[in-house]
């Protein structure tokens, strides 16, 4: 009997085509298409303004598209807000999570479901069955009767994935999920990525790191200026090749080669200790980056705010340049030559309604460098300056800092603490959420700092950032430092050894 060769087709379950979107003297998307499949996951990258963000809005149905259109299993769809697109079964996970953060997970679960029945009385057996199938349906084991505000970012994502599937997502996209995650966490997400596959659930996966797209993507869509500039089976591409596509040039080499040596201790930390952190004590050398790697509630995170006199009640002692001095609050940091970037830049880092030269002045406000009375002049210099010395792409300095890229909003953040003419940086995940190109700029920053004499604190949970570009690495486990390695000893293994609690090996 001959041997018939079945193919199996497949369905094609979201289809946008021509998609087109302008603002005032942008135009953010333009003829955009793209198609996903059942359970195919693809990968959506491009460096930051690219036009991912305005596009995911557009399929959720949170804007309009100018032009073009959109169908789901063939069918064209008019999505004129989110609610339409649930119910054709498209879903997002944005970064900023949405929850009723003193709502418990089960009502969390459940909370779409609210009004959508005759009942005029609240079945609680039926809440908690509920969000118990929508939990067991992706595999999740989490305690229904939480709050959600004592939940951690990845048991959020994780609730917010299972609600989506368990409301029948066809489509969902993930858009930077692994941004606040730390190693144990992302590697949780992305299995979790390849169970909703064998669901027939289809995802677009937007993000910046190359290794996360190749471990989980069949497909890459990149956009670029608001085109798309390719899109391939990631069997035929590389992480190189993408980048390229994504920067429209040759990145070259993301980290670059430093070339000074760290001098003498510029700051020496002794048994500092409140309620977040105990007995953590280290050296910090003049032209040194020292890393800072720690598990999620490590108090990593904490150090760098400790630091910075943003917890009170902290003991121990720090000296610099020899000298002992008190970090009581941020302006005294301040006064001692210190800054802090902080991780949320949206948040923490900026005014975003406010323009590029007000957030680069205002730790400057804060000094003794500037005189008592405002000169405007002066100080459009200090702004322009910064803007042209970090290759800020800005239209110009009174630009509103909401409407730049992620990427330079960053630099925006690193310029606003550098006018302060520090000596020691503390920079909590200074990459966090930025495309590879505009990495690779911070990256050339934070050396040329380090070539001024300047020592920085890069607390970072990307582990390929951590091993390349410090000098030594100190590694906190439940409050305390349980490895410190030299610039040889600097390989995963030993940070992830300490990371859990081991011995500094």
């Amino acid at each position: 009997m001959e041997k018939v060769n079945v193919i199996m087709e497949k369905k094609m379950i979201l289809k946008a085509q021509n998609i087109t979107k302008s603002f005032p003297g942008v135009k953010a998307l333009s003829d955009v298409t793209l198609e996903l499949y059942s359970g195919e996951v693809m990968a959506l990258v491009g460096e930051n303004g690219a036009g991912k963000s305005t596009l995911i809005k557009i399929l959720a149905g949170a804007q309009p598209p100018d032009s073009g259109t959109i169908e789901i299993e063939g069918n064209t769809v008019n999505l004129k807000n989110p609610t339409e697109a649930k119910k054709v079964g498209i879903s997002v996970v944005y970064q900023e999570l949405t929850f009723v953060s003193e709502l418990t997970v089960a009502e969390n679960l459940y909370i779409n479901q609210y009004g959508l029945s005759s009942q005029k009385s609240i079945s609680w057996k039926k809440i908690y069955q509920m969000a118990r199938e929508a939990l067991d349906a992706v595999g999740l084991s989490i305690d229904l009767d939480k709050k959600i505000k004592d939940c951690s970012v990845a048991e959020k994502q994780q609730i917010e994935i299972a609600r989506a599937v368990y409301e029948k997502a066809k489509v969902l996209i993930l858009d930077e999920p692994t941004s606040a995650l730390n190693e144990q966490e992302i590697n949780t997400l992305l299995d979790l990525v390849k169970k909703l596959k064998t669901l027939g659930v289809s995802t677009v996966f937007i993000s910046h790191k190359m290794n996360e797209v190749f471990a989980i993507s069949d497909k890459v869509v990149v956009l670029r200026d608001g085109q798309v500039i390719t899109t391939k089976d990631i069997v035929d591409t590389n992480p190189q090749e993408l980048v390229t596509s994504m920067a429209g040039r040759e990145v070259g080499d993301m980290y670059p080669t430093k070339t000074n040596t760290p001098g003498d201790i510029k700051m020496s930390v002794k048994r500092l200790a409140n309620e977040y952190i105990k007995d953590v004590s280290f050296d910090l050398r003049k032209g040194e980056i020292l890393g800072v790697y720690g598990l999620m509630g490590s108090g990593h995170i904490e150090l760098g705010l400790s630091l910075f006199g943003c917890v009170k009640k902290t003991t121990g002692s720090i000296q610099m340049d020899g000298k002992e001095i008190t970090l009581k609050s941020p302006r005294e940091c301040l006064s001692h030559g210190m800054s802090f970037l902080p991780s949320d830049r949206k948040t923490e880092g900026l005014v975003l309604i406010q323009s590029v030269q007000e957030n680069i002045m205002t730790p400057y406000y804060e000094t003794d460098h500037h005189s008592k009375i405002i000169k405007s002049n002066y100080e459009k210099k200090i702004a322009e300056k910064w803007i042209k010395d970090l290759a800020i792409k800005t239209p110009s300095k009174d630009t509103k800092a909401e409407s730049l890229s992620g990427g330079n909003q960053q630099k925006v953040v690193l310029a606003k603490w550098l006018v302060t003419h520090p000596q020691i940086v503390i920079m909590n995940e200074p990459t966090r959420g930025i495309d590879v190109g505009a990495k690779a700029e911070i990256y050339k920053i934070l050396n040329s700092l380090t070539e001024e004499g300047k020592s920085i604190i890069m607390i970072t949970s990307e582990m390929p950032e951590l091993m390349a570009m410090s000098d030594h690495v100190i590694v906190m486990h439940e409050g305390t430092v349980t490895g410190t390695f030299s610039k040889e000893e600097i390989t995963q293994d030993n940070i992830m050894s300490a990371a859990i609690g081991g011995l500094n090996l």
